[in-house]
């Protein structure tokens, strides 16, 4: 009975010629009992109602035999307990989110296949990324998210791999790497890619091409001796295309009504924490999830928000000069995150846009000025 469990109950042992009379007794008082179990050795086991024990004492008073408390359960015994064990409860409380906060702690990043330069820019894309030593992270990282983002941004990196292995983050990169020459060749400087000769600067050796002569990968550029390898570098005019797809529709923003969904999941199964309704209309959404760990061990409960944002159309319509604009923008940001921090961007041109299932195509010719010699 749920009374009994809020207001408190006890089981009583009662042994005696008489026992088998006593609940009996009780009962004419007004006493309610329940698990009443009775004995070939007079004795009797019931359970009554904390609010009943000062009857319970008047009687015990008239009766000739013993009787006594076996057992006390209930809300105000639950709550002694918890009051007594509770230093105890709330430092080992403490002492678990403390070890989860550390274990959501980023102690250590590892990189392997970089060399200085190029690691100094890797931990420069991380912090970015809100990935540094010292950091605590609960929600989990998109690895292939961060994988793409890192190929666009970071020079060089044709290939990049994160991992989390318990506090530590491995980071694996591979870099672009010149095709392996023949050692006997290194003295002289050539050309690591085809462009136009638009300037030279040559600390020793000999120049074998002129500004405005067109060279191709691999030709020799300046003349090296063996006692002593050319050096110098040779800027050129080089020439790239980049294809960019833009989304048809119209545009859209965000109006500032959000809704913000929260649930519980426990193993397989999924808890709505805080589930409002959902807005109508366009909207857009965003997902977070926050797992927890417990050392390297990953704890079996975690957190997922989803934001819901209500969008509503751009008061202005892109023109087609306005899309061509953002197309070129767009194409030149992730063509500069590949090129060295020296290039220069000095032309750019739209060859060809057309409109595919709804999305327009943009296809850009750029100018570069940057060093093609190489060792």
């Amino acid at each position: 009975m749920a009374d009994f469990f809020v207001k408190g109950a006890v089981t009583v042992l009662v042994r005696g010629e008489e026992a088998p009379l006593f609940p009996g007794r009780l009962h004419q008082r007004g006493v309610t009992l329940k698990n009443i179990q009775y004995s070939r050795q007079n004795e009797v086991q019931f359970t009554l109602c904390l609010k009943d024990i000062s009857k319970l004492r008047q009687e015990a008073r008239r009766f000739s035999g013993t009787v006594r408390f076996k057992e006390r359960t209930g809300l105000p015994f639950l709550k002694k307990r918890v009051i007594r064990y509770a230093p105890f409860l709330i430092a080992s409380l403490c002492f678990f989110l403390v070890m989860v906060l550390l274990s959501a702690m980023i102690i250590r990043i590892d990189i392997q296949g970089a060399n200085d330069e190029l690691e100094r820019d890797v931990r420069a894309f991380l912090k970015k990324e809100g990935i540094r030593e010292g950091a605590i992270r609960l929600n989990d990282v998109d690895t292939e998210a961060i994988s793409r983002r890192a190929v666009q941004d970071i020079p060089g990196v044709v290939r990049f791999l994160i991992q989390k292995k318990g506090v530590v983050y491995v980071v694996d990169v591979s870099s672009e790497h010149p095709p392996p020459r023949d050692t006997a060749k290194t003295r002289h400087v050539r050309a690591v890619k085809s462009g136009v000769i638009q300037d030279m600067f040559i600390k020793y050796g000999v120049s074998e091409v002129q500004r405005g002569d067109f060279v191709e990968a691999g030709d020799r550029l300046i003349k090296g001796t063996k006692k002593k390898p050319a050096s110098g570098t040779v800027t050129a005019e080089t020439w790239y295309k980049a294809t960019v797809t833009l989304g048809g529709g119209a545009l859209k923003t965000r109006n500032g009504e959000n809704r913000k969904h929260i649930f519980f999941s426990i193993g397989e199964k999924e808890y709505a924490l805080w589930k409002p309704s959902s807005l109508k209309g366009s909207v857009q959404r965003e997902e977070n999830r926050y797992s927890f760990h417990f050392f390297s061990y990953q704890l079996p409960f975690s957190v997922r928000t989803e934001t819901e944002y209500a969008l509503k159309p751009a008061g202005t319509v892109e023109t087609e000069a306005e899309q061509e604009e953002r197309a070129v923008q767009a194409a030149k940001a992730t063509l500069m995150a590949k090129l060295p921090k020296e290039a220069e961007v000095v032309g750019e041109n739209v060859l060809q846009k057309r409109s595919e299932s709804g999305k327009v195509k943009v296809i850009i010719h750029f100018q570069v000025l940057e060093n093609i010699a190489i060792n």
